[in-house]
């Protein structure tokens, strides 16, 4: 029998250590994901600044609780209009969406989207649209508004856009873009300007620069939102039904299984623990589950009827 030398004993003794480790490492990268991933949380916006801070203590406490599936960091992402936000979605860029029922509705019937939670925002788990006008206008109803002008307040908006456009289309009325407040009217149409911001809206039938607004009821009941003294001069002429206030949605990018994680730690987050975190997400009081008419009220709500 040979006796090994004693620079292969050496060797062999040296070796095993560096083997030893290299299957500690080895086991250890198996338990990790495979890949690190960034959990991106995105919205429609015109005030960048103040949207991300109310979203961004929401979308690190999910990645946390996301933090199985891979995801290691989260980002707030915040577009200009749907389009951009549709784009996005298509590169993979956004898996989460916290947006109102016109925006939800758009993602969902372009297959972007789906919804895994209803959002009680300020306190609210539905919605009205108002139209109102000055208390001396002679305005009494939506009919009269032909050959005026009326104040939205955003492109993306439900209950500022959508809804009060459809009412006045119910009504038999036909509108035309404005491109400034002091635009003319046809005399057969009722022409709409976009106020941008709800005191605005408010500020301008005061001053009437515009015959009548739109704004929800949750804006014109919060104390904070509007000033007392001009809206005690207003008047509502149209409430529309109660709507979905806004919804948390998953978006195409998500797998099924990280769309159910999605959906778990939103709904996790309870009014008595996360009252902090959920106040912060734009004074959100609650998330709630989806339900099936909330599904369907998404799928079929009529795009087509916008301007």
């Amino acid at each position: 029998m040979t006796t090994p030398s004693v620079p292969a004993m050496m060797t062999r003794l040296l070796l095993h250590p560096t083997v030893t480790l290299l299957c500690c490492l080895g086991l250890m990268l198996s338990s990790l994901p495979a890949s690190a991933k960034t959990l991106v949380l995105a919205q429609i916006s015109d005030r960048p600044k103040k949207d991300f801070r109310q979203l961004r203590p929401m979308a690190d406490h999910i990645q946390s609780l996301m933090a199985h599936q891979g995801y290691d960091r989260a980002d707030v992402e915040l577009f200009p209009d749907i389009e951009s936000l549709m784009s996005a979605i298509r590169q993979g860029r956004v898996h989460w969406v916290s947006e109102t029922a016109l925006t939800s509705a758009k993602l969902v019937q372009a297959g972007l989207a789906s919804p895994v939670a209803l959002k009680w925002k300020r306190g609210q788990a539905e919605y009205r649209s108002l139209i109102y006008v000055r208390k001396d206008s002679p305005v009494e109803t939506l009919a009269d508004l032909q050959g005026r002008r009326v104040a939205f307040e955003h492109p993306n908006s439900f209950s500022s856009y959508y809804l009060p456009a459809i009412a006045l289309k119910q009504a038999g009325l036909n509108l035309q873009q404005l491109d400034t407040p002091t635009s003319s009217v046809a005399p057969d149409k009722v022409g709409y300007i976009f106020s941008r911001n709800e005191r605005n809206n408010l500020l301008w039938v005061h001053k009437s620069i515009v015959t009548a607004g739109s704004l929800n009821d949750g804006d014109w009941q919060h104390p904070q939102r509007l000033p007392e003294s001009p809206k005690q001069a207003m008047r509502i002429i149209h409430r529309s039904a109660a709507f979905p206030r806004a919804f948390e949605l998953a978006t195409s990018v998500l797998s099924r299984e990280e769309r159910q994680a999605l959906k778990k730690a939103l709904l996790s987050l309870s009014p008595e623990e996360h009252a902090n975190l959920l106040a912060r997400y734009e004074q959100t009081e609650r998330l709630t589950p989806v339900t099936q008419e909330h599904t369907t009220l998404l799928q079929q709500l009529d795009l087509s009827i916008l301007p």
